[in-house]
């Protein structure tokens, strides 16, 4: 971004302004600037870093319940106008949405703890690159395993969101991460990937830590056993929950899948639909939380939402057109893929409330059972329903509380039932993704081996 350019902020004081005084009925604008710096390693050395900026603009307009949406990545006041004049020939062209019920009004905004760091702001190249030295030291004390593949980084952001409506708001952001996968060989041997992400909102994970988790997990998926089809208990790491709910149960919790009548849930407010033990909370203020700020992608407050207590269906999460179109508030929900596309209901950070086992305890209970850490295979699960098969992988047969390796094994059955009779729910939680989880224990899953 050049120095005759606008700052985020300014640049969409002045876009909404104009494409109100050029005939929209409301105008929001939408204004990202990230830098990202990643270091890349393969087959056991570090190959190259990456530096990356992006800059971007999306303007949304509505005249009359026509809505026009257009992007840019040039700050430059003739770029702002070409961007009004795009936005609002879309709207003009396009047809009535009889749903649209106009954009979000101000509210009042609370800063969550933990979602920015100077330092990580400061981060330079020979930082980051002597923490990718020092996982990949740690990592390969080991000859036996291999580096895949492995992205160490830190992205700094900024986000403003601004509408005709009065919301205006803008957020600084700092997040570190390692997403990595290895191997491990013993002769002839050769495991699964077994992949892994780490991340903080205000240093740098440890990375030595995080490197010896990896390839004691590795390491612990050679020699695998047979085992014998049937039902088992399955006990599924964070991880691996991350996999499954985000392909069945977070769809069914969204709102647009409620109003289209395509959730499990849908018109189950109030019903006690799964375990007692079961309760799930959408958390956008939770501290340090990776999906965590102050406001969501239309410039709503993030806020907390039970979503599940105890069973019991207590609330969907919405947009603002979809809060609308379903006569709520919007839970601070709406979500861009990037500045050039416009928002979806995604979750922040879905925490499932931890229960009073501890997760190794879970494993020691365990007579005879799985141990599942990942999943291949999530996508092509039912939501509505709540049917999946999937390989597992890595995964371990659990015997008396001890871990065998196992490959080439797969599940089956519905998850909405298995919620249902959920025997167990470990203490210690972890984030994956946007999921916040302890480990849990479904009972009677289908297992099928070769």
């Amino acid at each position: 971004m050049s120095s005759e350019e606008l700052n985020i902020y300014d640049a969409g004081l002045l876009l909404v302004k104009k494409a109100v005084q050029n005939g929209a009925d409301e105008a929001e604008a939408y204004l990202v600037k990230s830098r990202n710096y990643i270091i890349r390693a393969n087959n056991n050395r570090i190959v190259g870093t990456m530096y990356t900026e992006e800059y971007g603009i999306g303007l949304r307009v509505s005249i009359g319940n026509k809505i026009g949406y257009a992007s840019t990545n040039r700050f430059a006041i003739k770029s702002i106008n070409e961007l009004v004049e795009n936005a609002l020939s879309i709207a003009r062209a396009g047809k009535d949405d009889p749903y649209w019920h106009g954009l979000p009004l101000p509210s009042e905004y609370k800063v969550p703890q933990g979602i920015y760091s100077i330092d990580l702001a400061r981060i330079d190249e020979e930082t980051l690159s002597e923490h990718t030295r020092v996982f990949l030291d740690t990592l390969l004390e080991d000859e036996r395993i291999v580096l895949v593949y492995g992205d160490i980084g830190v992205s700094i952001n900024s986000t403003a969101v601004i509408n005709s409506n009065g919301v205006a708001g803008i957020e600084h952001s700092t997040i570190a991460f390692a997403d990595v996968g290895v191997v491990a060989s013993s002769g002839s041997d050769v495991t699964p990937l077994v992949y892994d992400v780490v991340a903080s909102r205000i240093q740098m994970p440890n990375m030595e830590f995080f490197a010896r988790q990896l390839r004691d997990t590795a390491i612990a998926q050679l020699k695998p056993i047979k085992i014998e089809p049937g039902k088992l208990p399955v006990i599924l790491h964070p991880l691996a929950i991350e996999e499954l709910f985000t392909y069945t149960l977070v769809d069914a919790i969204k709102g647009d899948s409620v109003v289209r009548g395509r959730s499990f849930l849908a018109g189950k407010e109030g019903e006690k639909v799964f375990s007692e033990k079961l309760s799930i909370i959408d958390d956008g203020l939770l501290k340090q939380g990776w999906y965590t700020g102050i406001f969501d992608d239309e410039g709503v407050p993030m806020q907390k939402t039970i979503i599940i207590n105890r069973g019991v269906v207590k609330n969907y999460l919405f947009d603002h057109y979809w809060g609308s179109r379903y006569g709520l508030d919007s839970t601070g929900n709406a979500s861009r893929i990037s500045y050039r596309t416009t928002p979806v209901i995604t979750p922040t950070n879905l925490v499932i409330k931890p229960g009073d086992i501890a997760n190794h305890e879970i494993l020691e209970e365990t007579k005879k059972g799985l141990y599942v850490m990942g999943l291949q295979g999530a996508h092509s699960s039912n939501p509505e329903t709540g049917e999946y098969s999937v390989v597992v992988t890595p995964a371990w047969y659990v015997e008396n509380g001890e871990l065998k390796p196992i490959r080439g094994v797969m599940i089956s059955g519905n998850i909405y039932s298995e919620l249902a009779r959920l025997e167990y729910v470990g203490k210690e939680v972890i984030q994956k993704g946007h999921i916040i989880a302890p480990y849990i224990r479904l009972e009677d899953i289908r297992v099928v081996s070769k």
